[in-house]
């Protein structure tokens, strides 16, 4: 929302200004300065967490390319055990100190004739030992990197959503809850008595009404959106969520009545204003009953499935303001 200061009233924008009056300039100028060094110290705050994401981030996607690399030489780990077979099916052929050993390839068409190169400090049966050896590394080697991936796929996820999180942020406090997400999830380690610091009280989400009076609440960050769905919201409530980009849970408090269209739409605006898609143009909502969300055993703050859905297409609005 933009800020403007005059020494008169403003009224040209209608009811889309909102006038705050001060008693004098001192107050004025109180005002002017005071938020001035408090958006810094929230710049400075905000700077500091997301260039520790930022660097954890990257140190993670780094570390995946090379698991994916990995994973695809492990692929061809068949042309290994074809390389012991053939070996050790023709050691009468070859001899120690050999470099080549040309044999039949019984595994492909016709057996045409192949050189397969050796060790040669090594024995033929040393050699094909060495293939089988190589081979059953290579598929234990996909089995654990798959499972390595998949977690490494999950934590990326996550610290995208939490450098979405950042990106939105209004107050010191929501950089301090979103720090102590960061400790308690283990992505950063707390510093040194921090567990005897007293606990911050959560903010609570942000809370909107439609204007046919239904409140609607929306999560700051991972853990509030947990909160949110899974503890505060009923099973009949209406959930939305931008589709397939980091964002904030949205919650109807519509119970069994459902929301009327007006309701719905406002909703779907407000988590296309509160994800990744802020800006993009129009972007597609799902939304479900809350009985149909569920968090996966085990999965990371923020993450949850959802079944039986519906989507909508909506705006982000360029300003909100929530209700306190």
């Amino acid at each position: 929302r933009a800020k403007d200061f005059s020494f008169m009233r403003v009224t040209q924008y209608g009811p889309s200004a909102v006038n705050r009056e001060y008693a004098s300039w001192s107050e004025l100028l109180d005002a002017f300065y005071g938020g001035r060094e408090r958006a810094e110290q929230l710049r400075r705050a905000a700077h500091d967490t997301i260039k520790s994401v930022r660097t954890l981030r990257d140190r993670q996607a780094r570390k995946l390319a090379a698991q994916r690399e990995e994973l695809k030489r492990s692929e061809n780990r068949e042309e290994l055990r074809r390389r012991g077979d053939l070996i050790t099916a023709n050691l009468w052929r070859a001899k120690k100190g050999s470099r080549t050993l040309e044999c039949e390839d019984y595994y492909s068409e016709g057996c045409p004739t192949v050189t397969l190169e050796l060790d040669p400090l090594k024995t033929p049966q040393q050699n094909a030992a060495q293939a089988y050896k190589e081979y059953r590394k290579a598929e234990t080697a996909e089995r654990h990197l798959g499972e390595l991936i998949d977690r490494g796929e999950k934590q990326l996820d996550y610290l995208d959503s939490v450098l979405d999180a950042l990106s939105r942020v209004e107050s010191e406090r929501d950089v301090r809850e979103i720090r102590a997400e960061l400790y308690s999830a283990g992505v950063l380690k707390a510093p040194r008595g921090a567990a005897k610091q007293r606990k911050i009280k959560p903010a609570g989400p942000l809370r909107f009404v439609s204007e046919t009076g239904v409140e609607i609440l929306v999560g700051r960050n991972n853990v509030q959106n947990d909160e949110l769905t899974t503890k505060t919201a009923r099973r009949s409530d209406v959930w939305l969520h931008a589709q397939r980009v980091h964002g904030s849970h949205v919650i109807i408090r519509c119970g069994d009545e459902g929301p009327d269209e007006a309701t719905l739409a406002y909703a779907a605006s407000l988590a296309a204003y509160y994800s990744e898609g802020r800006g993009a143009g129009k972007l597609p909502v799902d939304y479900t009953q809350v009985r149909r969300v569920k968090k996966p055993s085990g999965a990371l703050p923020g993450k949850v499935v959802y079944t039986d859905y519906k989507t909508i297409l909506a705006e982000a609005p360029e300003s909100v303001s929530p209700k306190p």
